[in-house]
């Protein structure tokens, strides 16, 4: 897995070390604001109730959309609580797809998928957005999920994500797109899922919160599928990597 990293990274860190450089002249030549400083950022993840394995398996799925080739054929393998699996491969490929089947957002063209009765996912999707009310306040709209929650356990939970002070009661159409996605995350924080299924969750973050992020996974109790082009990220949460490529998914050994 060290080598699959290695090979990957040093293109990532070279683009984004440019970024930085080129972000770096804009500031001081006046042409772009220095982002405002915040606290440290803590992140945590509610631990899950203990379900006895299998969690969820598939066995033999194919899927294929209306008209095109399968993009998945007799495809094989289990997810549990202790899975730390990062899922890569060539765009097109089928990754989101696959995170797709696995919540039940689309139906397998054949073969059976296997969720435990009790499994509850946590899904966090390259368009997060949709599932925020931009007109509401990060606090309103924690108080139109979880209306039986004290105001304080509310607090808490945002807060948990960085989404604390006046942050919790500015609309929000008006955070930023990093803000945002931590609202989203500090919602799968109170939801208690099972296995957390995070489609590029990063293309919004700074590095702390990359870095955040990446320590609550790993003090997390549940199960991870991740999907991301951040070899950093990887690195530091995945225990295993499966290649999405040409209908199947390999186990990386190396």
């Amino acid at each position: 897995m060290k080598e699959y990293i290695a090979l990957n990274q040093s293109k990532n860190s070279k683009q984004a070390e440019s970024k930085k450089k080129v972000l770096a002249k804009m500031e001081r030549a006046g042409l772009a604001k220095k982002p405002e400083q915040e606290k440290t950022l803590n992140f945590r993840f509610t631990d899950p109730s203990h379900l006895p394995p299998p969690v969820l398996a598939f066995h033999d799925v194919s899927f294929a959309y209306p008209g095109c080739e399968p993009l998945y054929d007799n495809v094989n393998f289990g997810v549990d609580l202790d899975s730390r699996i990062a899922l890569v491969g060539p765009n097109g490929a089928g990754k989101t797809t696959l995170v797709k089947l696995i919540s039940s957002e689309l139906i397998a063209t054949s073969g059976d998928i296997r969720p435990h009765g009790h499994l509850k996912l946590g899904r966090f999707t390259q368009h997060f957005v949709d599932v925020l009310n931009l007109e509401q306040t990060p606090l309103e709209f924690f108080q139109t999920l979880y209306p039986t929650d004290e105001l304080i356990e509310q607090r808490s939970y945002l807060g948990r994500f960085g989404v604390s002070g006046k942050m919790q009661v500015r609309k929000m159409s008006e955070l930023s797109d990093g803000q945002k996605s931590r609202v989203v995350l500090a919602k799968l924080g109170r939801d208690e899922p099972h296995i957390l299924l995070l489609d590029e969750p990063t293309n919004h973050l700074d590095m702390e919160s990359i870095d955040a992020l990446a320590d609550a996974v790993n003090k997390y109790t549940g199960g991870l599928v991740l999907v991301s082009h951040d070899m950093r990220l990887i690195s530091q949460v995945a225990n295993e990597i499966w290649i999405c490529d040409k209908k199947k998914i390999t186990k990386y050994k190396g």
